[in-house]
């Protein structure tokens, strides 16, 4: 056989080999132990498993994994603790928390300049329900609150229902008589000739200052 006829002959054969081996393969990615992550499907991220079980979870349970979550700074964690109060369930709180409900009301008021006027009515959503220590701890909030911000407050008050208004207003005027009542009246009634309130908004005022003469 010549040279010529041999260089054919090896290279036919290579090109033959080539054909069988590419036929033979699969392309990357397309094994059958390359399979996507359990929890996912094509083209969506994995389900994130503390958002699952946050929503799992009941008001009282998230606002008390809030409470303590020691990753969170003084002022995320009164964020998210007052992101959740409306209508919070104190009884049932306190049971699963182990008795914190006054544990979690104080550390609010140490940390009350971190509430911001948006979670007001979340408050006052939540001032119902409680007596004895826990109702002057919560009182003692609402008072330092409208003290601050009497506009938010008293729009907020004015928003709600008739029984959570006077939950709300009633924690606020038995916590500014503490302070000389007369001095507590005429600082609201300047503010008040200032502001030009809604019906509503000026029930909101009557209520709290009927309350400083008859706090209990």
């Amino acid at each position: 056989m010549s040279k010529g006829s041999m260089f054919v002959s090896v290279a036919c054969t290579l090109l033959l080999l080539s054909v069988i081996v590419g036929c033979g393969s699969k392309p990357v990615g397309q094994y059958p132990d390359t399979t996507v992550p359990s929890g996912t499907s094509t083209g969506k991220p994995m389900q994130n498993a503390s958002h699952t079980q946050s929503i799992r979870q009941s008001q009282e349970e998230r606002m008390l994994s809030f409470y303590k979550d020691s990753s969170l700074s003084d002022e995320e964690k009164v964020r998210y603790i007052t992101d959740h109060l409306a209508g919070i369930q104190w009884d049932t709180f306190n049971k699963i928390s182990g008795k914190q409900s006054l544990e979690v009301i104080e550390y609010l008021y140490r940390q009350r300049a971190f509430i911001p006027s948006e979670s007001f009515p979340n408050l006052i959503q939540a001032s119902a329900g409680l007596d004895g220590a826990l109702s002057e701890s919560y009182a003692a909030i609402m008072g330092d609150l409208f003290t601050r911000d009497k506009t938010a407050m008293t729009r907020a008050l004015a928003k709600t229902d008739k029984s959570t208004c006077i939950h709300g207003t009633g924690s606020i005027g038995y916590a500014l008589s503490y302070r000389e009542p007369k001095e507590v009246k005429k600082e609201i009634r300047q503010w008040q000739a200032g502001q030009q309130l809604t019906k509503a908004e000026k029930e909101v005022i009557r209520a709290i200052l009927v309350k400083l003469d008859d706090p209990y």
